[in-house]
């Protein structure tokens, strides 16, 4: 692209806000990208635009105080304990607007590829998913799809896309630590006997490099990864007014709303 973006280092904030500030920034973008670093509190399980909400046990939510919350964007629920969120907001303009789904979501996961190997990591891309060993879940990090990034066979990173009228959006979180078992109580108990083995798929840098790395150290080699294979250097900044406005909108109106939230 060529271009500088703006770095946001956002701290940790409730689901509705994180994902009205998602929002606001593929709705308002025009020129530049916007890469984003943020985390979450309290602990929330987000579910895909498309998901059921069936799907996962409410009560065992409310049980283990965990606020649930839809995403603007699609894929399956994430439960965000122990991982580094990150939003990217990309202007439609060449060659981002020609790009499939796809070509686009391959392209900046090399970018989360490169970012880990930057950060000694050894990472792999999925290719071909012909024999994928697991059933498809509820759960983002226990489905492989094609172009994951691995560590050790297992994904660490999970990602899920949308486009905007101006903008693609995409966000995804990347697992520093991980309990499969808080995962694994949040199923719905006809669905535990057929999905205990896909939480097996399930990795964490924790895993791959002996302990639980720094998030800033990580959040650096995220965004220089983005830096070295987008060629746009991103500096920080913070929120323009307009979009504060807006998120604080967009999260009340519909990522508190349970009419938003219970739609499917």
């Amino acid at each position: 692209m060529g271009r500088a973006g703006r770095l946001l280092m956002m701290g940790a904030s409730d689901g509705p806000t994180n994902m009205g500030v998602d929002e606001a920034l593929a709705r308002l973008c025009r020129d530049h990208a916007v890469l984003r670093f943020y985390s979450w509190e309290p602990s929330v399980l987000s579910i895909g635009y498309f998901q059921r909400a069936g799907e996962i046990d409410l009560a065992a939510c409310r049980k283990a105080s965990i606020c649930l919350v839809r995403r603007p964007t699609g894929g399956r629920a994430v439960l965000h304990q122990q991982d580094l969120t990150y939003s990217l907001v990309l202007p439609l303009r060449l060659p981002w607007r020609e790009f499939s789904i796809a070509e686009s979501y391959r392209r900046i996961n090399a970018c989360l590829q490169r970012g880990l190997e930057l950060l000694g990591v050894p990472v792999s891309m999925t290719i071909d998913l012909a024999h994928a060993p697991y059933p498809l879940s509820p759960f983002c990090f226990s489905t492989v799809a094609r172009h994951e990034v691995l560590v050790g066979g297992k994904k660490v990173i999970g990602s899920a896309q949308r486009r905007f009228p101006t903008a693609l959006l995409q966000q995804g979180t990347i697992l520093l630590d991980v309990d499969p078992t808080s995962l694994f109580a949040l199923l719905r108990p006809d669905k535990r006997a057929t999905m205990e083995g896909s939480l097996d798929a399930i990795g964490s840098l924790r895993e791959a490099l002996g302990s639980v790395p720094d998030r800033l150290e990580v959040e650096a080699a995220i965004k220089e990864g983005f830096c070295r294979e987008m060629g746009v250097e991103f500096a920080e900044g913070t929120l323009e007014r307009e979009e504060v406005t807006l998120a604080r909108e967009l999260s009340a109106s519909r990522y508190a709303s349970d009419d938003w939230t219970f739609r499917r």
